[in-house]
């Protein structure tokens, strides 16, 4: 029996070894495919996590861009609104009519009556505004509120006391001081107002629309860099040890960005606020005047007339090259400016400017002046007028179609002469184009000007929202959060 199985095992013994080596061979790929597959499933669990912890920070920066521009943006909107005073102007216009009537009078009329006396600016005027309102506005500290004060006492004599009471008081002295205002100041005619709210409207809506798209822009590049700082000190920190989780919201222990250094950068954002939204303005009031000024206030226009309007301002702008200098709006360049920003804050140069301030300073000037954030800014400002524009469509009415009474073509047949051809155009013409909805110029301004205060103080403000879900801001803002950086 066992010589026998021994015999067995000899003839086959060949077989019994190539076996055994399959056998164990497929055990062994098993085991390391399964210790394969575990260390892949691990690997792709880590990374999926690694993914969604960026994704969260990313999400989270984007919201506190948001939060921050919104407690930015009233700072900004006192001063264009104190600026470009166009509520001024219309308690000027009404304080005109007080005296001289006594019944509502409305915009149509004003425009009316005042038509003939327009006279057209020339596209080459310097004023920023008007003569008058040029000295009122030359200045946003003190003097404006000077100037102000002494139209308002103006007004509020000419309201309050009438001629007959002035003849009949005792010593007469109230209407002496009035009387001595008048000569001073002598009173602007009803059209020179109009013009000047004219220009406003429109220039403090445009200003509202590229303040509010550099400021964006700008806090997103901010914030994004520091948050990048942020995210790679979490890194460093999870490798060396430091940190138990696998993010901190604040890492601190490896940052090669001080919090000191960091306020410094992110205190930037005054220069904007408070001198560069003001060179802006220039620019866009030059724009504004060179497109709007030979608009008379009788036209009546249409939407799409309208449309194209704003887009002349913006081509004027552009040709002036206002996306060629917005680094110098957003930030102090050249010794009078750092020297200005730096005593204004009351700030140490040689604290402030640090080998690592400056080379954030560097990095966010090359990206403003890339033609990426160029391309962002323009697309912004367009998604923002869009937006404008479909909240101004309401106040242009329905069209009214006219009618069009069918008649019948006449019959063609031999030994007859053909319709004329331009009478068929004609009727086909009145039948498929209905006439556009159209409003008076004086009309619009009052509308205009008051989407120019949503843009900057609307709450909700959905211009905001707006501009910072775009997929242009969002990928920008993608982009610098994940850039290489050899200082970060």
């Amino acid at each position: 029996m066992l010589e026998g199985t021994w015999g067995f095992l000899r003839r086959h013994q060949r077989k019994f070894v190539i076996g055994a080596g399959v056998v164990g061979g497929l055990y062994m790929s098993a085991k390391l495919l399964t210790q394969r597959l575990v260390e892949l499933q691990a690997s792709s669990a880590k990374e999926r996590a690694s993914k969604e912890n960026i994704r969260r920070r990313f999400d989270q920066n984007q919201r506190d861009c948001l939060f921050t521009i919104m407690s930015l943006l009233p700072e900004l909107s006192e001063q264009v609104l104190r600026e470009v005073d166009v509520e001024r102007l219309i308690a000027e216009l009404r304080a005109i009519h007080r005296p001289q009537t006594s019944h509502p009078i409305s915009v149509d009329d004003e425009a009316a009556d005042h038509e003939s006396q327009v006279q057209p600016r020339g596209e080459g005027e310097n004023n920023v505004w008007s003569n008058n309102n040029n000295n009122n506005n030359s200045s946003s500290g003190s003097g404006d509120g000077s100037n102000n004060g002494d139209e308002n006492t103006q007004i509020k004599d000419k309201e309050d006391h009438s001629p007959d009471q002035e003849n009949d008081s005792a010593d007469g002295s109230i209407g002496n001081v009035s009387a001595t205002k008048e000569i001073e100041s002598p009173r602007r005619t009803k059209v020179e107002i109009w013009e000047d709210i004219k220009v406003q409207s429109f220039a403090r809506t445009m200003i509202a629309v590229y303040s509010e798209s550099l400021l964006t822009m700008f806090v997103h590049i901010q914030l994004n860099i520091v948050g990048r700082s942020t995210y790679l000190d979490s890194i460093v920190g999870k490798f060396v040890g430091n940190n138990e989780d696998n993010v901190v919201l604040e890492g601190r222990s490896q940052s090669r960005i001080s919090m000191t250094e960091e306020q410094n950068f992110l205190m930037l954002s005054w220069w904007f606020l408070n001198r560069g939204w003001r060179k802006m303005m220039h620019l866009i009031v030059d724009a504004v005047n060179y497109s709007v000024g030979q608009l008379s206030l009788k036209e009546r226009m249409s939407h799409r007339e309208l449309t194209a309007l704003f887009n002349t301002i913006h081509i004027r702008l552009r040709e002036n090259g206002i996306v060629q200098m917005l680094s110098a709006f957003v930030l102090p360049l050249g010794d009078a400016n750092v020297s200005d920003y730096l005593s204004s804050n009351r700030l140490e140069a040689d604290k402030v400017f640090t080998p690592v301030f400056i080379r954030l300073l560097d990095q966010i000037r090359d990206i403003i002046e890339s033609r990426d954030f160029a391309y962002v800014f323009n697309s912004s400002v367009d998604r923002l007028t869009t937006q404008l524009l479909d909240a101004l469509q309401g106040s242009f009415p329905e069209p009214v179609p006219v009618p069009v009474f069918n008649k019948p073509l006449p019959p063609t047949v031999e030994g007859e002469t053909a319709p004329d051809l331009d009478e068929v155009v004609k009727e086909f013409e009145e039948f498929s184009s209905p006439s556009e909805s159209r409003v008076v110029v004086v009309q619009l301004l009052p509308r205009i000007a008051r989407e120019g205060h949503q843009i900057l103080n609307g709450v909700p403000n959905n211009y905001l929202e707006n501009i910072s879900a775009s997929r242009e801001v969002q990928a920008l803002s993608a982009v610098v959060y994940t850039a290489e950086s050899s200082m970060l």
